[in-house]
């Protein structure tokens, strides 16, 4: 592509029109005329006037865009300005364009474009000072550029009639859209947007290019603008030659990258410190509550035994009172024998002296007496037993009253219905109403006159007979079996046996219901059977498992979706959780486990993860309701349930695979149907919980009223049965019908006694000595006997207070036994996990058997464990609290040093709080680092190897390629009459040599990207040297000076030290660094030429068919001969096809004239009409050259010289003749 017409308005002093050119132009004219003003024009057009790819007037030595002391330098606001001298020609703010339309050249398949820059400046005056200023600045690429359609001056400056108006900035984009159309039309408000589109439209793209590659290309353009002197050969190739690839992006990148992972990889390694410190506390914290509960199981232990002790203490007197009673009260029936015997023999003693007296009379009255006395004796005893049944009568009439007030009670005929509501009541209301009539008397009947009258005897005895009867028709219609059916009272005691079954089942509901309240409240949740078994079983087997359930990691975010998703999942929702590498051991453990329990699930973690990762969840599937604390719950629900979906209304459920409604109705396998869920039941989250908390005491509370109303049926029905087993049957009419005859027996001897006539009578002498010996024997023994029961009184009343003593103890032994039971009782209330009644029975089963000392020694051991058990959780927390985030912390309150239950209390809370974190930091957080950390590796490991690695490699390949390509460009160009070559060279730096393998080894490794990353990757030591040099470079504190270097590494032009060589035929070749002793203009040419062959390097002439073709050069040639400049010309323009525009004064620019095609010559010369604050004005004349015409005038006037010269030579000649 070529510049075929430039148009200016507005710029500099310079006429505004429009110039044409060809393929060797020539901006000529006198100094300070307006040439360079007119090249500055261009190079704006090609660089944007971006910084520090630009020199404005860079013909004079040392320009640069910034002033130095002072020195006011060009801009592109002063040149819209006119400014000249620090004068300007435009004081109002000014609209100015500069506008380029290219054409392709021959053999390029590229459309005309037209590049335009438009800006607006003004002045800006602060006292006397006056500074351009550039208000706005606009860029156009205009395409399809035809000679028919193309850009002119008349677009941009419009005809009013009789005046001229240049088009404003807000009118330029919509001008041009009329004029060439929406599609022809790319307005840039950016440089580099620009510019990035410019060279992309002199490569024949429709898009734009890198912005590296346009940057350096629109730099190489301004080098090429002015001869520099070349300072070094290797920094001109590398700087110049060599394009730049900049990497600094991809190496800040990378090196953020590298600083990510290390930096978490610091926060895991963290992490499982502060895991590790967590699972000592735990162990501590576990070892605590375990020593305590034990040591109060302990104490329980030897409180029972105690109590034990004490009781069978107490028994063993108790036996021995028993015994001493027993004794005494034979020890006084053998005294009431002796005294019966001693009386006897008295009596015969006196019988025999009133036979030795001779009174047969006396005998006869003795022997009445004595039967007398035998019937009131039976009469005694029969009093005794009469007195017997009135007790039982008495007991019989309070049964009946308090048996009336029982069937008072509704809950009594609740509870036996079918049994108490007909013939019981009726029954008993007779018998009732009996008793309420006059009642028998007894003292009275027992009464001296009542019982000499026979007569009322028996009127009572036919009272009593009637009474009696009744009385055991009212007990057989209780006790006695009716039509093979068992009795009444037999049926009333299997009712109360079934009524106290559902009382033990509701009261073990309710203590269930109970502890399960008791664990909500702990914030747990109550598991299955199966499901404690299961984990109990795992736990002892494999405590390094860590089984867990899923549902203590799962909270359901939207409540109204709670009873939904848990139904859904319905028991999947205790599925047990354990560390991967366990899963299938567990599961074997499960299988063993003898009925239910051997239903628990293990899901299956690794192979959960593999599978959710693949997995794209939708955006109203249920995941996006839970939240979760344990990595593994998350996966294994997004890998079974992340398809389940949220829906609306039943339309939208009856055409879902898999969902579920607010209203619990679910779909799945082609099917639908309810999935309800109790609040009870619910277990996903603390506020599922509270809800649960709510239902489960309502449940416990309609329990309870259960409980209460059976407790009541069963007093009043157990009553009942009570009261009708402590009545007998009444015998007190036969009682009393033998009194009766007993009375008759007793008057028919006092009627003898009357009828005895007494008289004198002897006695046998013999007999009475031998019956008062006998007599004086039994009273020695009834003294002895009477003695023995005195000393065994006293051991008695000792007995008694020991008895009572004991008594004393005991209470407070069960005192002590009620308080360790209720410490007990307290402990599975703060620690549900501990089984209480298990506990308790194994402990009531030890103390029977207990070694006292032993197990107060095994207490106080116990005891010790307990302090250091505190000791090291109390120092674990420290070290937990200064590793961990604020809000991770434990609080722990110091130490009172008493092991009390609010010091267990408080571990218990401080355990669960070590739970959640240890779970959240291990099976959540960890993890997500973990992944977090294998994707940054192998971003990290992508980026390094591809971004860095591979790109350094291959540009050093490219810096190759292109050398190559520019020696076979320069072998076929020979210049000056030596026909010498140029050629470039260059040669590993050692340094650098060791980095290049290094990326070769990486790029060529393929294990890499395969699960393998640059950290754990196999390479020789000295790559792995290089490995750790750039990841300390990449882990440096100092960014900037770390980026620095990394920059120069990965700067491949850095990799080679880099030689020109001018080889001449026959001579050694020559290298430009050390080329001192060739003049100004011998080293200009190879300047030129190696410039000329870093701006093909910049224009990318290798790749494809269209490239920019135009060069620019300000004080052309100024050191060269005519020769070695018209070399070097027709090197530019012919051998590497380039457009020339070089700028030259007018008096060096005869010798050219043959070769340029146009020609602009710039003069500036007084101004009849002021301009601005200027009085001078610049003209151009424009001039296509003839170049036969002028070949052939110059050839002739060349011939003229050589002719005039031959003349001049032959005329001296004859002269020294």
């Amino acid at each position: 592509m070529y510049l075929k017409k430039l148009i200016l308005i507005n710029w500099g002093n310079l006429p505004s029109s429009e110039f044409e050119f060809g393929p060797l132009n020539l901006f000529s004219g006198g100094n300070g005329s307006g040439k360079t003003t007119a090249a500055d024009a261009i190079q704006t057009l090609m660089t944007a006037a971006h910084e520090n790819l630009f020199q404005f007037n860079p013909g004079q030595d040392e320009t640069t865009q910034r002033g130095r002391g002072g020195k006011k330098v060009r801009t592109l606001a002063s040149y819209i300005l006119g400014c000249d001298d620090g004068s300007y020609s435009r004081l109002n703010p000014t609209d100015g364009y500069i506008a380029g339309i290219f054409h392709p050249t021959e053999n390029e398949d590229s459309t005309p474009f037209a590049a335009v820059l438009a800006v607006r400046a003004f002045v800006e005056k602060s006292g006397q000072n006056k500074v351009a200023k550039q208000q706005n600045l606009q860029f156009y690429i205009l395409n399809n550029q035809f000679e028919k359609n193309e850009l002119s001056i008349d677009d941009l400056v419009l005809d009013l009639g009789k005046s001229k108006s240049i088009l404003t900035l807000e009118n330029c984009f919509t001008s041009f859209i009329q004029k060439f159309g929406n599609s022809n039309v790319e307005k840039y408000d950016t440089k580099r947007a620009y510019l990035r589109r410019l060279y992309g439209a002199f490569r024949g793209r429709k898009d734009a290019v890198a912005e590296n590659e346009a940057l350096n290309s629109a730099k190489a353009f301004s080098r090429f603008m002015a001869y520099k002197p070349v300072q070094s050969i290797d920094k001109f190739v590398s700087e110049e030659i060599l394009e730049k690839k900049d990497l600094g992006e991809a190496i800040r990148s990378i090196s953020g990258q590298l600083k990510t992972i290390h930096g978490m990889e610091r926060d895991a390694a963290r992490l499982i410190q502060s895991i590790q410190i967590l699972t000592q506390a735990r162990e501590q914290s576990n070892g605590y509550i375990d020593t305590w509960s034990e040591a109060q199981y302990q104490e329980f232990a030897i409180a029972q035994h105690d109590y034990l002790a004490r009781q069978q203490h107490y028994i063993d007197n108790k036996d021995q009172q028993i015994d001493c009673e027993n004794k005494i009260q034979e020890h006084q029936h053998s005294i009431e024998v002796t005294r019966e015997r001693r009386e006897q023999l008295h009596e015969q003693r006196v019988s025999l002296e009133a036979q030795r007296l001779g009174v047969t009379a006396l005998q006869e009255k003795d022997e009445l007496s004595k039967k007398v006395k035998e019937q009131e004796s039976r009469l005694a005893k029969f009093a005794q037993v009469l007195l017997l049944e009135d007790k039982q009568l008495q007991s019989s009439q309070n049964s009946a009253n308090q048996i009336s007030e029982l069937f008072k009670n509704p809950l009594l005929l609740q509870a036996a219905p079918e049994l108490l509501q007909t013939d019981a009541k009726s029954s008993h209301k007779k018998f009732s109403s009996f008793l309420k009539k006059d009642a028998l008397d007894i003292h009275a009947l027992l009464g001296k006159d009542l019982m000499n009258d026979i007569q009322m005897l028996e009127k009572q005895l036919d009272n009593i007979r009637e009474l009696q009867a009744k009385q055991h028709d009212w007990m057989n219609f209780w006790t006695h079996s009716k039509r093979e059916q068992p009795s009444l009272l037999k049926q009333l005691n299997t009712r109360l046996s079934r009524l106290e079954m559902e009382y033990e089942k509701i009261a073990r509901d309710r203590s269930s219901k109970q502890k399960e309240i008791e664990r909500l409240d702990q914030l747990q949740v109550s598991y299955p059977d199966y499901v404690k078994r299961a984990i109990d079983a795992i736990s002892n087997a494999l405590p390094q498992a860590e089984p867990r359930v899923l549902c203590d990691h799962i909270e359901v975010n939207d409540p109204e979706w709670q009873a939904a998703v848990e139904g859904y999942m319905g028991g999947a929702r205790f599925s047990i959780i354990v560390e991967p590498e366990y899963e299938a051991d567990a599961i074997r453990i499960i299988r063993g486990l003898p009925g239910r329990a051997s239903k628990a699930r293990i899901i299956q973690g690794e192979k959960a993860y593999r599978d959710a990762d693949r997995l794209t969840l939708e955006k109203d599937s249920i995941i996006n309701v839970l939240s979760f604390t344990h990595a593994t719950a998350k996966n294994y629900l997004v890998a079974s349930y992340g398809a389940v979906l949220c829906v609306e209304d039943t339309e939208t459920l009856k055409m879902t695979r898999r969902g579920v409604t607010r209203d619990c109705l679910a779909s799945g396998n082609y099917s639908m149907w309810r999935c309800d869920m109790e609040d009870s039941d619910l277990v996903f989250g603390i506020e599922a919980r509270k809800r649960a908390t709510i239902a489960k005491q309502a449940e416990l509370q309609r329990l309870t009223d259960s409980w209460q109303v059976i407790n009541d049926k069963i007093q009043a029905l157990s009553e009942l049965v009570r009261q009708i087993e402590k009545i007998d049957f009444l015998n007190i009419a036969d009682v009393l019908g033998q009194m009766l005859g007993c009375h008759r027996e007793l008057q028919k001897l006092e009627n003898l006694m009357q009828q005895i006539d007494l008289g004198d009578h002897q006695e046998l002498e013999n007999k009475l000595q031998d019956f008062k010996l006998q007599e004086e024997k039994l009273r020695q023994e009834e003294d002895f006997l009477i003695k023995q029961i005195g000393q065994l009184e006293e051991k008695l009343r000792n007995l008694k207070k020991n008895i009572s003593k004991i008594a004393d103890e005991q209470d407070a032994t069960q005192l002590r036994v009620d308080q360790c039971e209720s410490a007990l009782r307290a402990i599975s209330e703060i620690w549900p996990e501990i089984d209480f009644e298990a506990k308790l029975e194994k402990a009531e089963k030890e103390a029977k058997g207990l070694d006292r000392k032993l197990a107060q020694q095994q207490l106080e051991s116990m005891m010790q464990q307990l302090h250091g058990h505190e000791r090291k959780l109390d120092d674990c927390i420290r070290q937990h609290n200064q590793n961990a985030m604020p809000g991770d912390a434990i609080a722990y309150d110091v130490f009172s040093g008493d092991y009390n239950i609010q010091l267990f209390k408080t571990i218990c809370s401080i355990q669960r709080q070590m739970d959640s974190i240890y779970n959240r930091l291990k099976n959540n957080i960890l993890v997500e680092k973990h992944g977090q950390l294998g994707k940054l590796k192998e971003s990290f490991n992508n980026a390094f190897v591809s971004n860095l690695c591979h790109s350094i490699h291959q540009a050093i390949n490219d810096g190759k390629r292109q050398i190559e390509l520019l020696n076979h460009e320069l072998q076929f160009h020979k210049f000056g009459d030596d026909r010498e070559t140029f050629r470039f060279d260059f040669e590993w730096l050692p340094e650098y040599k060791e980095y290049s393998k290094f990326f070769q080894e990486i790029i060529r490794n393929p294990d890499l990207g395969d699960g393998q990353t640059l950290f754990d990757a196999q390479m020789s030591k000295s790559s792995q040297r290089v490995r750790d040099r750039l990841m300390s470079m990449l882990l440096d504190e100092d960014e900037e000076k770390a980026l620095r270097e990394l920059d120069r590494i990965a700067d491949y032009r850095n990799y080679h030290r880099y030689e020109i060589y001018k080889e001449v035929e026959g001579k050694t070749p020559i290298a430009l660094s050390e080329y001192g002793t060739g003049s100004g203009g011998q080293l200009e040419t190879p300047a030129y030429i190696i410039r000329a062959a870093a701006i093909t390097s910049a224009f990318r002439f290798s790749e494809g068919k269209s490239h920019l073709r135009m060069v620019l050069v300000d004080e052309a040639f100024s050191k060269m001969d005519e020769t070695r400049s018209r070399e070097v010309i027709q090197y530019l323009t012919q051998s590497l096809g380039l457009q020339l525009v070089f700028i030259m004064p007018t008096s060096k620019c005869g010798p050219y004239m043959d070769l340029i095609t146009n020609e602009f010559v710039y003069a500036k010369c007084p101004s009849s009409v002021p301009r601005g604050e200027l009085n001078t004005r610049v003209l151009v004349d424009r001039k296509v050259c003839n170049q036969e015409q002028i070949k052939a005038l110059w050839d002739s006037h060349r011939n003229t010289i050589y002719q005039q010269a031959e003349l001049d030579f032959m005329q001296s000649v004859a002269m020294s003749e």
